[in-house]
């Protein structure tokens, strides 16, 4: 399989203009390297690497992890937290390597061998293709770069859901993957009800293939400046967790310029689509064609059912959750622990926890970082660093 690796210490716009996950990483003073994958079916990833912190004592290998994004997002979304508070950073500083991954079709991965993003082929993709091709060819590529023989997952929504269908449909890759963190798992969808999927719902069905919600230069720059006005940002944060679901005491509001600089990365008008279908038939299932194309697909009026039996990482799975996430509702979640063979259920008992919380709360280190880090650290041998969470 080719890959492409290109090392970068110092900030980098070489990606695109503008604010990248390497200048996010360089500007705190991080080492970074941009690493290329090449999908089966012919998809240029591009993925982000820490793979070291002045507060990391251990000279010798160290374990992998690697985090994947939620559907809009890319690797900018486990960063703009900052290096207090966002796990990508924690997890460097506490001796783990970073690898930050970014799926087709984002800002970050928007190149193919033979095809062109202006080609509606290039957007012929769900989150299902995502899981079987391009979670598989990271994590593929991170075990031959470092010589070990499984990773650690991170996975933020729809980052969760691409995991689950690599495992299920592909179940060699369970034994490379030592612990699975899921944060704000939508699998299960019957009790969904966000805003933004209510209303953007008629829009979303009738879209043919094409690129859905893309990244605008220009008009991220404007946020920016817009959302870092300190008049500004209270509105700025409210639109932005209200689409998300409903507004949320625990947003860290000095991340919302970053955020506004990032967001949407770009995804498949497919990959929404999917998820109605979730919410519609209450089952986890690949893409529903209709009737005839599912019967040339899947020789079924409808989509089989993914096989969730297959799901059985090194360690049991472990599904992070809360009573207020309306992208990944409680009673959907608990469904799908039920659904697993074996699953470690963490439920966030604070009040109005939502689902973009998971990553941008104010108090995300305390909930949900550090028993992170955690879980990860009784799988490995003891690792020398020093104590980083009050740095």
């Amino acid at each position: 399989m080719p890959y492409k690796t290109l090392v970068i210490l110092s900030v980098c716009t070489q990606i695109v203009n503008g604010i990248t996950s390497a200048d996010i990483i360089a500007s705190h003073n991080y080492p970074v390297e941009i690493h290329t994958v090449v999908t089966r079916d012919g998809y240029l990833l591009n993925a982000f690497r820490i793979p070291n912190s002045i507060y990391c004592k251990h000279s010798g290998p160290k374990p992998a992890v690697l985090f994947q994004h939620g559907m809009t997002a890319s690797s900018d979304v486990f960063l703009v937290n900052g290096p207090r508070d966002a796990l990508a950073f924690m997890l460097a500083d506490a001796c783990f390597d970073v690898w930050l991954s970014n799926s087709r079709g984002t800002r970050y991965s928007r190149r193919h061998v033979s095809l062109d993003p202006s080609d509606e082929n290039f957007w012929r993709f769900s989150w299902h293709e995502i899981g079987t091709e391009d979670v598989a060819a990271f994590i593929d590529y991170i075990l031959a770069t470092t010589n070990q023989s499984a990773v650690h997952y991170v996975g933020h929504s729809q980052g969760c859901t691409t995991l689950v269908v690599l495992l299920s449909m592909r179940p060699e890759y369970n034994q490379l993957v030592k612990t699975a963190i899921l944060l704000g798992p939508p699998v299960f969808m019957g009790h969904t009800h966000t805003l933004g999927q209510i209303f953007l719902r008629t829009l979303i069905m009738s879209m043919p293939d094409c690129e859905f919600m893309f990244h605008n230069r220009i008009l991220n720059k404007i946020l920016t400046k817009i959302c870092g006005l300190f008049v500004v940002r209270v509105y700025c944060s409210t639109f932005f967790m209200i689409v998300n679901g409903k507004f949320s005491d625990h947003l860290n509001t000095s991340a919302i310029p970053l955020i506004a600089a990032t967001l949407p990365a770009g995804v498949s008008s497919r990959q929404p689509k999917h998820f109605i279908q979730l919410t519609d038939s209450g089952r986890f299932r690949p893409f529903d064609f209709g009737i005839l194309k599912n019967l040339i697909n899947y020789r079924s009026l409808t989509p089989p059912d993914y096989p969730l039996h297959n799901v059985r990482p090194l360690t049991p799975v472990h599904i992070f959750y809360s009573d207020d996430d309306l992208s990944a509702a409680k009673e959907d979640v608990e469904n799908f622990a039920a659904s697993l063979p074996e699953a470690v259920m963490h439920r966030i008992s604070t009040p109005s926890w939502h689902h973009m919380d998971f990553v941008h709360s104010m108090t995300v280190a305390n909930v949900i970082n550090k028993p992170v880090i955690e879980i990860f650290k009784r799988f490995e041998q003891p690792i020398d660093c020093e104590e980083v969470y009050n740095k």
